[in-house]
């Protein structure tokens, strides 16, 4: 098949916007775990838009973003809130598709995940495991994360088979101040009652521009 220079060329675009998406998710979660909040605010898009979505609800705009890390989240500057804290996320299972415009990007992957905090002043360690989808969008010359969606897969304590653990509910998330209420119909994580919603978040198709039927976080 014959192709031509224009079409090579979008190919390789998409293929570097692949890498860069890639890149760029990882590099999230670098600085999660180390609580680099303002690095992550720097990676992060300062379109109106942007938002990020936990179980227990989302945080619209630049400034929800903001204060769902430096406010909800431990701190970097605060050195009391993050002693003992630990929170690593080790994502796989990566499904990215760039638009044919080559101006935003989807991607969705599983993290294996691992939570260290505290519960009536003792460590109390916990397997986090979430399904994490996000949109991409090229500013300002770099790609940025714009809108990035997290969703229970399981969470159960270290010494506990998470078959044995109780139904996740809304009560567990009550000490967090959300903007609004999850775009989730209902809270999904695994429970030996519970069916697995295969389509909850939808991995990416192919697509041409981005349009609200294709994002995450609405």
């Amino acid at each position: 098949m014959e192709v031509t220079p224009f079409e090579l060329e979008r190919l390789l675009e998409k293929k570097m916007a692949e890498r860069a998406v890639q890149n760029l998710i990882g590099r999230f979660c670098h600085l999660n775990t180390a609580r680099r909040d303002q690095d992550i605010l720097d990676i992060w898009s300062k379109a109106p838009d942007a938002r990020i979505e936990q179980p227990w609800g989302v945080y619209d705009g630049p400034e929800g973003v903001r204060r769902f890390f430096t406010e909800e989240m431990p701190a970097h500057d605060d050195l009391e809130a993050r002693r003992g804290d630990l929170s690593v996320d080790c994502l796989s299972t990566a499904v990215i598709e760039v638009a044919t415009d080559v101006k935003t990007a989807r991607g969705a992957w599983f993290s294996q995940g691992i939570r260290t905090d505290k519960k009536d002043g003792a460590p109390l360690c916990r397997w986090y495991w979430t399904k994490l989808a996000a949109d991409f969008i090229y500013e300002d010359g770099t790609w940025k994360i714009w809108h990035m969606a997290v969703f229970p897969l399981l969470e159960a304590d270290y010494e506990t088979p998470w078959y044995e653990m109780p139904k996740l509910t809304q009560e567990a998330f009550s000490r967090y101040k959300a903007d609004r209420k999850p775009t989730a119909r209902y809270l999904w994580s695994f429970h030996e009652d519970n069916d697995y919603p295969l389509g909850h978040p939808a991995t990416p198709k192919p697509y041409d521009n981005f349009d609200l039927e294709v994002g995450y976080g609405y």
